[in-house]
């Protein structure tokens, strides 16, 4: 038995799925590929694979038998390489396929890396998103995203490409972020012809649950650079492959939407044609790829996870500093040792929903450590009535949550010796709640804020400590509002 040729065909039947798929490949007949493989099984007293009416699967033994063989066959094509590799194996043209968006990210780097080991060789790239045909195109390479398809090539499995959700941060400052799947339906979405077969988009969140998620196509492009384009220019949201967006994130003209889900990667495929005589300046290029290509993703991946990493330390940063304030509220009675924030600042706003927008920002603003911190933020409304209310918005996110969990924390923090500047009595509940101001106002202050507001206006109260008072003045003005200070002992 030739037992590099029964590794051959072992390797191409697990990475086809079907053992026709891989007589295919490899010009030989099905009943011929079986019986090989019978034979394979019987020389190593062991099942490779559990066969079953419709599909195979891989034993234990063929899963390390697989593994040892493909760096065998790499070891085998690398020493014939090695010593095959003479001048006239080295002339000529290599065709090489593929699709826009890899092609003009990944590939150029993989084929400078080409160019300089082998600068006798000529290299032709051509750029398709369709399918192509290796045979009748004349292509001695390509590489395939996604589905394999049909025809007569070898597959070399080199990895995954991942892809991201993103927006451009004005899209977002504009019309609000994104915080649940069933919200991408009300954003216009701009993709690439063929990149989702329906308006859905499947999510996998990071605790593994898996989700579909409708969309609403605005805008389709045969390219992904006008897509590009398109988002970082405010128009809509999409999906780019990370190597095409790596750059943009991490000098943030893009940022991630829902970052606590991801896409399915697009599985990535070298392909050459099956002839049994592939010339030497083909099989040398392939191993090459074969070798460089995965480096060159796992750099962008790992950019990418890092920029996740950094989103997901800043959430558990945040909850840590939740129960931290928690503490403080429970603690408040007992100890006057907490060091009071610089000011109080009061931002008035249209509406409670713009109020909360810019809350966001202000959130942001904090995270990026430029000197603003907030201890704790409060909604008060004047009713029709002409009294000051408290908003407890426990629905909304974020501000919802900060203003459930530290209004307490304020109460007690403002109060005490010094002379009480809020006293709020707030009852639990659910939802949107409107809770009456049982105490009063630091009197200059009641009377700062009613005057700036009218029935349905909102102010913001922050309790803040601030180096960079300008930044927060932009964020309010620009979502229409007004700001005033007060200093706090």
């Amino acid at each position: 038995m030739n037992l590099l040729e029964a590794m051959r065909i072992y390797v191409r039947v697990v990475e086809r799925g079907s053992i026709s798929g891989a007589a295919r490949d490899l010009n030989i007949g099905q009943p011929a590929a079986s019986e090989r493989i019978e034979r394979l099984e019987k020389y190593l007293g062991c099942r490779l694979l559990r066969r079953s009416a419709r599909a195979f699967n891989r034993t234990p033994e063929g899963v390390t038998f697989y593994n040892c063989s493909k760096r065998i066959l790499h070891a085998v094509e690398q020493a014939v390489a090695e010593v095959s590799s003479d001048e006239q194996g080295l002339t000529g043209t290599i065709r090489i396929a593929a699709p826009h968006c890899f092609g003009e990210t990944v590939v150029p780097e993989a084929l400078t890396l080409v160019r300089a080991a082998y600068p006798q060789l000529d290299l032709e790239l051509v750029l398709n998103d369709r399918i192509v045909d290796l045979v009748t195109e004349g292509v001695d390479i390509s590489f395939r995203l996604g589905q394999l398809g049909e025809g007569a090539f070898i597959a070399r499995q080199l990895g995954q490409v991942g892809r991201v959700l993103v927006a451009a941060p004005g899209y977002l400052s504009q019309h609000g972020p994104i915080t649940e799947p069933s919200e991408l339906g009300k954003h216009p979405f701009i993709r690439v012809q063929g990149m989702f077969g329906t308006d859905q988009l499947p999510l996998r969140h990071m605790a593994n649950i898996v989700e579909s998620a409708p969309i609403r196509t605005a805008i389709k492009t045969s390219h992904w650079r006008p897509m590009y384009e398109m988002i970082l220019s405010d128009a809509g949201i999409g999906v780019l492959e990370e190597p095409a967006c790596v750059d943009a994130l991490a000098a943030g003209k893009l940022v991630r939407i829902l970052p606590e889900f991801e896409l399915p990667p697009f599985e990535l495929n070298l392909l050459s044609q099956t002839q049994r005589q592939i010339p030497m300046r083909v099989q040398l290029i392939v191993t090459m790829l074969n070798h460089c290509t995965p480096e060159i993703l796992g750099r962008a991946r790992a950019e990418v996870k890092a920029h996740l990493d950094r989103y997901h330390e800043s959430e558990i940063n945040k909850w840590h500093a939740m129960r931290k304030s928690l503490s403080l509220i429970d603690n408040v009675a007992e100890s006057r040792s907490y060091q009071m924030a610089q000011q109080l600042i009061v931002a008035v706003f249209d509406s409670v929903d713009v109020a909360e927008r810019a809350g966001r920002d202000f959130r942001n603003f904090e995270e990026k450590d430029l000197g603003f911190k907030i201890e704790s933020g409060v909604l008060v409304q004047k009713d029709a009535t002409g009294k000051l209310v408290l908003l407890d918005k426990q629905t909304r996110p974020f501000w919802g949550t900060v203003i459930g969990a530290l209004t307490g924390g304020l109460i007690g923090m403002l109060g005490g010796p010094a002379g009480a500047l809020l006293g709020f009595t707030i009852g639990a509940s659910g939802g949107l709640a409107e809770h009456a101001i049982k105490a009063t106002f630091d009197d200059d202050l009641v009377a700062s804020i009613s005057g700036k507001l009218t029935p349905g206006h909102v102010a913001f109260i922050l309790e803040a400590q601030e180096a960079s008072p300008f930044e927060v003045d932009n964020i309010v003005l620009g979502y229409g509002g007004s700001v005033f200070r007060k200093p706090l002992a």
